[in-house]
C-alpha cells in the first residue's frame, strides 16, 4: 500500500435536480420513492403520431433521466464513456407513471415520473468508472469500538478497521487506517471526530488527503444466553460516514448487522466483526469512485502542498496564484505546516500552471513537483537548494 504522502487526493448525491428535455423543466421529487429510489420527472418527445411515437417518446424520457443523473454524478461533464448505461436505461428505472400525453404539430410530447434504482444506478457507473481512474482511489478508515452502551474505544489495527482497509485493499483501493494518518491525534480527539459534530468529521476528513474517508463505530452486544448451554449470539452492528476528503462534504450514511451464534464468545465477537465490515466493502467501493467523479472538475485544480511550513508560505503560494489573470477563483481548503490543499478555479494547460509555480522563492523555498495526474497536482516545498 502506498504512503500517504504520494497519494492522489480527490459524490454526494444530489438533494435536487432539475432535468429538462428539449426546454422542459421539473424537479425531481422522492416523497412516495420506496427505499433506495429516485423519482424523476422528465418529458420525451418524437415525430409522429400514434402508438410508435408514443413509444419513441417513452424511451427519450428515459434515456434522458439517465443522462442527467449521469451528468449529475461526473464533475467533469465527459459522460461520453458511459453511453452504455443510457442505452441501458430499463435496467435502473424500475418504472413509470404517465402523467400527460398530447399531439402538437406532428409531434408527441409525454411527461412521466421515472422511479430510478439508484443504488443500481451507481453501483454499475462505479464498476464502468473505475478501470478508468489514472490512480486507485484512496480511502481512509477510522471505525471505533463499543460493547453495548459503552465508551467509544479507538484501538490501533481494532477488527473492524482492519478488516475493511485489508478488504478495500483487496479490491484495489488504496486504503489505510488511522494509525498512518499525516496528523497524529490523541484518542480523546478521535472519539470526539466520531461524535455528532459534523464541522469536526469534516475538518478530520479533509485532513487526511484522501479520496474519501470513512468514520463509524462498530457496536458489539451478546445476547443472553437462553437455555444455559453457553451458546448465544454475539451481533455487530457498524454505523458508518462517508466524507469526501477534498472538501469534507457528507456522502453516504451507512448501518449494516451481522451475528454469529456460538459459546467461544471471542470467536463469534472476531466472525461477526469480520462479517459487518465485509458487508461494507462494496458500499464504500462505489462511494469513494462516485467521489473522485464528483470531484474532477474541467474549470478547477485541485492542488495538494507538502510541507508548506508556515502560514506566511503558504500566503506567498496562493497569492502568487491569485496575481495570475488565468485563475479566477482559489479556495484554501485545508492547511496546516505539514500540508494544505487548495482549489484552483482554472480551465488552461496543466503545464503553464506548473510553469507559473515553479522557480519561485517562498521566502527562501521553493516548489518541487512530485506529480500531476489530471487536474490533480502533488506539489512539496523544500529549502532553497536542498539545504
Amino acid at each position: 500500500m502506498r504512503q500517504g504522502t504520494g497519494r492522489r487526493n480527490s459524490m454526494k448525491w444530489f438533494l435536487g435536480i432539475t432535468l429538462a428535455v428539449w426546454a422542459a423543466s421539473v424537479p425531481f421529487f422522492g416523497a412516495s420513492a420506496e427505499d433506495g429510489e429516485f423519482v424523476l420527472r422528465m418529458v420525451g418527445r418524437a415525430e409522429g403520431t400514434g402508438f410508435t411515437a408514443r413509444h419513441e417518446a417513452l424511451q427519450a424520457a428515459r434515456q434522458e433521466v439517465i443522462w442527467e443523473i449521469l451528468k449529475s454524478k461526473i464533475a467533469s461533464g465527459d459522460v461520453r464513456p458511459f453511453r452504455v448505461m443510457v442505452r441501458n436505461a430499463d435496467a435502473y428505472i424500475d418504472r413509470t407513471v404517465d402523467l400527460h400525453i398530447d399531439t402538437d404539430g406532428g409531434q408527441t410530447r409525454i411527461e412521466i415520473d421515472a422511479y430510478v434504482n439508484i443504488r443500481a444506478f451507481e453501483q454499475d457507473l462505479a464498476a464502468l468508472a473505475k478501470p478508468r481512474l489514472a490512480m486507485p482511489p484512496s480511502v481512509a478508515c477510522l471505525i471505533g469500538e463499543r460493547d453495548g452502551d459503552g465508551p467509544i474505544r479507538i484501538d490501533a489495527g481494532g477488527l473492524a478497521e482492519q478488516g475493511l482497509v485489508s478488504g478495500l485493499d483487496e479490491l484495489e483501493i488504496d486504503a489505510r487506517g488511522h494509525g498512518e494518518a499525516e496528523i497524529r491525534r490523541s484518542d480523546a480527539d478521535l472519539v470526539a471526530v466520531l461524535g455528532d459534530d459534523l464541522a469536526r468529521a469534516a475538518a478530520y476528513a479533509r485532513e487526511t488527503l484522501a479520496d474519501a474517508v470513512v468514520l463509524g463505530v462498530v457496536t458489539i452486544a451478546r445476547e443472553p444466553d437462553q437455555d444455559q448451554s453457553g451458546t448465544a449470539k454475539t451481533r455487530a452492528t457498524l454505523e458508518a460516514r462517508v466524507f469526501r476528503g477534498s472538501d469534507g462534504d457528507l456522502l453516504e450514511v451507512f448501518a449494516r448487522s451481522a451475528a454469529i451464534t456460538g459459546n467461544d464468545v471471542a470467536a463469534c465477537r472476531e466472525e461477526a466483526v469480520g462479517d459487518v465490515a465485509t458487508k461494507l466493502l462494496g458500499d464504500v467501493t462505489v462511494a469513494t469512485v462516485l467521489s473522485v467523479l464528483g470531484s474532477q472538475k474541467r474549470d478547477e485544480v485541485l492542488i495538494t502542498l507538502l510541507n508548506p511550513g508556515s502560514r506566511e508560505r503558504m500566503n506567498l503560494f496562493t497569492g502568487l496564484l491569485a496575481q495570475d489573470n488565468a485563475v479566477h477563483a482559489i479556495e484554501e481548503s485545508y492547511f496546516s505546516e505539514r500540508s494544505a490543499r487548495v482549489r484552483v478555479g482554472y480551465d488552461g494547460a496543466m503545464s503553464y500552471l506548473v510553469d507559473l509555480l515553479l522557480g519561485k522563492s517562498y521566502d527562501g523555498w521553493i516548489i518541487e513537483v512530485q506529480e500531476v495526474i489530471g487536474r490533480e497536482m502533488n506539489l512539496v516545498m523544500v529549502p532553497h537548494g536542498g539545504e
